[in-house]
């Protein structure tokens, strides 16, 4: 066998600093759903909301 682990030729230990991920930690919120219109379903751009945007319901009614 040549070129196995097992002869003495295992990966090498990456550095500390190269298993840092590249891209920052975070993003969206699981649950979207305080955006969502229960009345008609559109999506609201902004939390808090008094009314639809769309149809013009009060938020939390539904």
């Amino acid at each position: 066998m040549s070129g196995t682990a097992e002869s003495g030729g295992g990966r090498r230990e990456e550095p500390e600093d190269r298993r840092v991920p590249t891209e920052p930690e975070g993003g969206d919120p699981a649950c979207w759903l305080d955006r969502v219109c229960p009345t008609c379903g559109a999506f609201q751009d902004t939390v808090p909301h008094d009314r639809c945007a769309r149809c013009g319901a009060a938020a939390g009614t539904g």
